[in-house]
């Protein structure tokens, strides 16, 4: 994996701003890309953003923004770009989901053999991870709500997408 200073001298241009989209593959014109947005690099030659992403596991996203380009500001000014946001929007969304099922996976560990047996158990007998618990805590946030209202958009137009493919008629 390609990190911050094995390519510090290709984040920037030849006037020394920050580059954004010429660093990867899916957008870039003259300057040579040094990651791609994808899961994997189609050609099998630049490593993948979102798989240093998730390898990182930070969700603040400094510490992957200092691996990766050595900036904070570089990271925020690729971030704000509106043709690289599509590709970037559900890392973090991702990055929580895998966090979150490392900690389920280590809690279910702990009640197989642990010296917490007994809590770990009730805690994954109490379902503490599912809607239904967090729902014990109260109203959910304004940023909750948006997230989950977003999430399902988006399995509304998956889901519409292959019903019209398949030819059955969605009614709402």
């Amino acid at each position: 994996m390609m990190k911050y200073p094995e390519h510090k001298d290709l984040l920037k241009d030849p006037m020394g701003r920050y580059r954004t989209q010429s660093l990867f593959r899916e957008f870039y014109q003259k300057d040579p890309p040094i990651w791609t947005l994808s899961e994997e690099d189609p050609q099998g030659k630049l490593p993948s953003l979102k798989a240093l992403y998730m390898e990182v596991g930070d969700p603040t996203e400094y510490q992957f923004a200092m691996e990766a380009f050595g900036s904070w500001k570089q990271w925020l000014k690729i971030k704000s770009a509106k043709a690289i946001q599509p590709y970037i929007e559900d890392w973090s969304m991702e990055l929580s989901l895998k966090i979150r099922s490392e900690g389920i996976r280590g809690v279910m560990l702990e009640s197989k053999n642990g010296k917490n047996k007994y809590n770990a158990s009730k805690a994954l007998a109490e379902g503490f991870w599912s809607k239904e618990s967090a729902a014990k805590r109260g109203r959910p946030s304004k940023e909750e709500v948006a997230k989950e209202l977003k999430i399902a958009a988006k399995l509304d137009a998956e889901f519409a997408d292959d019903a019209e493919r398949i030819g059955l008629a969605i009614v709402k």
